[in-house]
């Protein structure tokens, strides 16, 4: 993952977080925005962190750099990159999101803990109760659609999630003492105030190691959960109906946060499944009785789509994603598409989309694969099946996808070769982590 990091001070660096990207094989650039000019461009990076400052958002005369700096957090946003927040930049990201930032009543400079909030997914569970630095004087207001994560007793929004992908933190769960001590030498100014939230140099230097320890081991795991790779889960042969269950379930699991993204892959027994397009019914030519002979199901599904077969050989691929960052479910379906253009190229085959028809064509004619997703609470599900050597008899029981003008194939039949479903299946990973991240391979 490549992280740019926007620093508005030399002395508020990433800390703990470089550490952290470090630890994990990822890249990390900072961008001194104060002395840097042009910010880089959205495709330079796939996180956005924003850092602190002893300025606040509205000091774009003295820091007119903050202008294009918050048109990048917006767009950014928009893009569905991941964003995280440090106090003034979880107060720009606040601001981008339309809500207030203010002075607070008090400021909140010292070790405080935060409190967490119950309605928080699974891998952003934090302690009941955690000792973190604060050092802030504005604080912000909860955008329209966030879910606070934290708070304290000083500033009742500590910390928020936007869409899965923005998380904002008033306090510095990145602090290390070497970070402290920078912030204790440039801002000393800032302790000569008083107030019920406020410790002396003295005091701010005087926590023990444990703390940092708790604070360090809590900001990895949320950084880990954030960013955690894309699964690609291996089910093997299933029936229709139970893998159905089964995405039922992972998309219960991941709507509540509890589970990654995944692409999951199967071979169906065969079967003939009915979407929900008007007529699908009508596009079954075999009796129910010469079904039955050649052990082929009928189901009706609530997928998209026309009538389709699936069956051993055919590989299945079922995205369970959160799409709640971009809810855009035509970009989704140009981006699956794109997925198995790319496989199909690494076998030197060309394919394509065809106007008006979802799913990937050979020359415009022959269907190699067939594409039908639904969504719920903007979590997707159903997917893609890639023809790759099933038994292309059982394609004459149908009216395919319901088309007229047109024909199957597969990959063996356009290469003219047994091509390995197994083979397949890692490339296909390998391209999928390009469209839509970062893959480990699992199975179960």
């Amino acid at each position: 993952m490549r992280i740019l990091c926007l620093q508005h001070v030399p002395f508020e660096g990433p800390a703990a977080i470089a550490d952290w990207a470090h630890s994990r094989g990822h890249s990390l650039h900072c961008h001194l925005v104060f002395e840097q000019g042009t910010l880089p461009a959205l495709d330079r990076f796939d996180l956005l962190l924003v850092m602190g400052g002893p300025m606040n958002i509205y000091e774009v005369e003295a820091h007119p750099w903050l202008i294009a700096e918050k048109e990048l957090i917006v767009s950014a946003i928009a893009a569905g990159k991941y964003l995280v927040g440090i106090c003034l930049g979880a107060q720009l990201i606040a601001d981008a999101l339309g809500a207030a930032v203010t002075a607070g009543p008090q400021a909140e400079i010292g070790w405080y803990p935060i409190q967490s909030e119950e309605k928080a997914p699974a891998w952003l569970e934090l302690p009941e109760e955690l000792r973190v630095l604060h050092w802030h004087g504005d604080r912000f207001e909860l955008p329209a659609g966030a879910t606070r994560i934290a708070s304290s007793a000083a500033c009742p929004n500590q910390a928020f999630l936007y869409n899965e992908r923005v998380l904002a933190w008033q306090c510095h769960l990145e602090t290390t003492s070497e970070s402290l001590a920078a912030l204790i030498e440039n801002c000393s100014d800032e302790l000569a105030q008083t107030g019920p939230y406020l410790m002396t140099a003295e005091q701010l230097q005087a926590e023990p190691a444990h703390t940092y320890n708790q604070m360090r081991q809590a900001l990895f795991k949320i950084l880990d959960g954030m960013t955690a790779p894309l699964e690609v889960i291996d089910w093997g042969r299933t029936d229709y109906e139970d893998a159905f269950a089964r995405q039922k379930e992972r998309v219960d699991l991941r709507r509540m946060g509890q589970c990654r993204d995944a692409l999951i892959l199967t071979e169906h027994s065969p079967v003939y499944t009915m979407g929900m397009r008007k007529d699908a019914a009508q596009h079954l030519i075999w009796a129910q009785a010469e079904c039955t002979r050649l052990g082929i199901d009928v189901v009706q599904s609530n997928r998209g789509g026309d009538i389709t077969y699936h069956g051993p050989g055919q590989l299945v691929g079922y995205p369970i994603l959160s799409l709640r960052h971009r809810r855009d479910l035509h970009a989704y379906l140009r981006d699956l598409e794109e997925v198995v253009i790319r496989t199909l190229a690494t076998y030197g085959l060309q394919s394509a989309r065809r106007e008006g028809k979802t799913g990937i064509w050979i020359d415009n004619q022959r269907k190699i694969c067939a594409i039908g997703v639904a969504v719920r609470s903007w979590i997707s599900y159903h997917g893609f099946a890639l023809n790759v050597n099933p038994d292309m008899n059982h394609f004459s029981g149908i009216v395919p996808c319901g088309i007229t003008d047109g024909t199957v194939t597969s990959l063996t039949n356009e290469l003219d070769k047994k091509v390995d479903i197994e083979e397949v299946k890692t490339r296909l990973a390998v391209e999928f982590e390009t469209v839509f991240g970062n893959t480990a391979r699992q199975d179960g």
